[in-house]
């Protein structure tokens, strides 16, 4: 059975600081049998990074279907696994605002990380907290997922300015923390690019850019930001479809 001190030494065998910033996806499932259950995985991360920041996604990408559009900040739910709910609702966690694509932070400014990007229009704009992972050479953990689920491939799909890639734009009725309430108007994302995220995984393993690890039993796919933002933003330079189902399986090197 995994215990937080076992969990932490794995963050410190993958060459993660405590002092890093680090963006977990994670299936809760696939790390097994935790002494004190989701909770003590927290405690390990939040014990862990306390002088560095924690994020997680607190997705919720379903409202856009939905009428009226609205978005709390404190009252709605992440779709996204039970870590990061259990995550949103602990004490001193910050949310941003956007209404679909939000992110939770825990340590060093965390309030600070999570500011900005809600008027940007976009999931993951330029002022997001996404786009701050690359400035920051975030950490990224797919804790026993692939990257098929890695979020912040979406957001290099937009910083790059793929055609077509966003939907029209909606406005949100949100509610702040403190309870008062702003319009925040923001798209979605067209299609489902992300099914052929695995495209760039060949590449990224054979230049040493992403490792697999053990964070429990789960295997876990290790990245920095910087360098996952360069390789796919070259891949999508020779081949701007790559995502989709007509383009050639392999993007080769970086460029």
């Amino acid at each position: 059975m995994h215990t937080k001190e076992t969990l932490q030494n794995d963050l410190k065998a993958m060459g993660i600081a405590p002092t890093d910033t680090v963006l977990l996806h994670t299936s809760m499932k696939k790390i097994g049998q935790v002494q004190g259950g989701a909770d003590a995985v927290l405690d390990a991360l939040q014990g862990y990074l306390a002088p560095g920041l924690l994020v997680l996604p607190a997705l919720n990408w379903h409202i856009l279907d939905k009428t009226p559009l609205v978005y709390d900040m404190n009252g709605t739910p992440s779709i996204v696994g039970i870590l990061t709910e259990l995550f949103r609702k602990r004490p001193n966690v910050h949310r941003s605002l956007n209404p679909t694509h939000s992110v939770c932070a825990y340590g060093k400014d965390a309030e600070e990380f999570v500011r900005g990007g809600d008027t940007d229009g976009t999931p993951l704009g330029p002022h997001s907290p996404w786009r701050k992972l690359v400035a920051r050479d975030a950490w990224i953990m797919m804790v026993g997922c692939d990257l098929t689920s890695c979020t912040f491939i979406h957001g290099v799909e937009e910083w790059y300015g793929i055609p077509n890639y966003l939907t029209e734009l909606k406005e949100f009725d949100v509610t702040l923390a403190d309870g008062s309430h702003r319009t925040i108007p923001s798209r979605g994302h067209a299609g489902a690019p992300s099914r052929y995220y695995w495209k760039v995984q060949e590449g990224l393993e054979r230049t040493g850019l992403l490792r697999i690890l053990p964070f429990g039993d789960a295997p876990t796919m290790v990245l920095r930001a910087r360098e996952l933002f360069s390789f796919v933003s070259g891949a999508l330079s020779r081949e701007p479809q790559l995502f989709s189902h007509t383009a050639e399986s392999s993007p080769g090197e970086p460029a």
